[in-house]
């Protein structure tokens, strides 16, 4: 394998629907992912809870804290509505923290 295609964004697509019953596997299944540079596709989002937006936030830290590449692509009107009624936006979500 080259370096570049190790330096390649792996995709990941986020759940359809992100509630409390996804944020479980969502967690396990990033965490397979640390320390690779990582694209999080949410055009495919229909729904979406505080539980799983936790889950974004950790992850984006914990992947700028190893100096990982991590972005949020492709976000659906309904994951940035979501994120909305949160008080947040899709960029506000990959912030290592989160400042009013």
């Amino acid at each position: 394998m080259s370096e570049f295609m190790l330096n390649e964004p792996i995709t990941v697509a986020l759940p359809a629907v992100m509630d409390l019953k996804a944020a479980g596997p969502l967690a396990e299944n990033l965490s397979g992912f640390r320390g690779m540079p990582l694209n999080l596709d949410a055009s495919g989002v229909e729904k979406v809870g505080a539980q799983c937006v936790q889950i974004l936030m950790s992850v984006a830290a914990t992947w700028k804290d190893d100096m990982a590449p991590i972005a949020l692509v492709d976000p659906s009107p309904q994951f940035r509505t979501g994120l909305a009624l949160l008080g947040l936006t899709p960029e506000a979500v990959m912030e290592k923290e989160i400042t009013r």
